[in-house]
C-alpha cells in the first residue's frame, strides 16, 4: 500500500514538473513575441517622426512656400475658376516620381 501511494505521488510530481516546464516554455515564447512586437512598434514609430517626414518631403521636393496667398471667401453656388500660377513649375507625373 505504501509502495502504491509512493508511486502515485511520484507520478503526480512528474506530471506537475512537466506542466511547470511547459508553462516556462510558453512564458519564454510570450516574452520573445512581446519583444519582437516592441521592436516593430519602435521602428514604425521612427518612420512617423517629424525629422523623418521632413527628410522624405525634401526628397520629393516638397518645401516650405515662400509666400501664401489667402483665397477670398466665395459662394459655393457656382464653380470656381482654375487657379492662375505665376512662375514656372515643372510638371511631374504622379506615377513616375
Amino acid at each position: 500500500m505504501i509502495g502504491v501511494a509512493l508511486a502515485i505521488s511520484l507520478a503526480g510530481s512528474m506530471v506537475v514538473a512537466n506542466r511547470q516546464i511547459e508553462l516556462h516554455r510558453l512564458q519564454s515564447d510570450l516574452l520573445q513575441a512581446q519583444s519582437n512586437y516592441a521592436v516593430q512598434v519602435g521602428s514604425l514609430t521612427n518612420l512617423s517622426a517629424p525629422s523623418e517626414i521632413a527628410s522624405r518631403a525634401g526628397a520629393l521636393h516638397l518645401v516650405d512656400p515662400t509666400t501664401v496667398t489667402q483665397v477670398p471667401a466665395t459662394s459655393l453656388d457656382r464653380p470656381l475658376p482654375l487657379p492662375q500660377f505665376s512662375g514656372y513649375a515643372p510638371v511631374t507625373s504622379r506615377t513616375h516620381r
